[in-house]
C-alpha cells in the first residue's frame, strides 16, 4: 500500500494579522492595570462583566502609552459610546441617520 504524496512538506507562508497583534508585556510595564482588570474579572462570575469596563480601557490605554500596541481610537477597538446598542451595525445606523427629516435652519 502506498503512502502517496501524503508526507510531503508543504511551505505555509505565514501571514502577519491585519489586526489583533498583541506583544507581551516582558518588562511588566502595564502590571498593576492589568492585575486590577484580572481581579475584577475573577469577581464577576455572574458575567457582567461590563463592571469591569474602565479597568480594561486603562489596560489598553497602558499598552498604547507604552507602545506595546499600536494607538488607535477606543472606538474601534470595542470601547464606543456605552449608550449605542452594539447588536446596532454602521450600517444599519448610517441608513437611520440618513432617514431622519432634515432639521430646518429658520429662526
Amino acid at each position: 500500500m502506498s503512502m502517496g504524496n501524503s508526507f510531503q512538506r508543504t511551505s505555509i507562508k505565514a501571514i502577519p494579522p491585519e489586526r489583533g497583534a498583541f506583544p507581551l508585556d516582558l518588562e511588566g510595564l502595564c502590571k498593576e492595570p492589568f492585575k486590577a482588570y484580572m481581579e475584577c474579572m475573577h469577581k464577576q462570575k455572574g458575567g457582567e462583566h461590563k463592571a469591569c469596563r474602565d479597568l480594561s480601557k486603562a489596560y489598553i490605554q497602558c499598552r498604547m502609552n507604552t507602545k506595546l500596541m499600536e494607538p488607535d481610537s477606543f472606538e474601534n477597538i470595542g470601547f464606543g459610546d456605552k449608550k449605542s446598542s452594539p447588536s446596532i451595525s454602521k450600517a444599519d445606523a448610517a441608513s437611520a441617520e440618513k432617514s431622519k427629516p432634515a432639521e430646518s435652519s429658520t429662526s
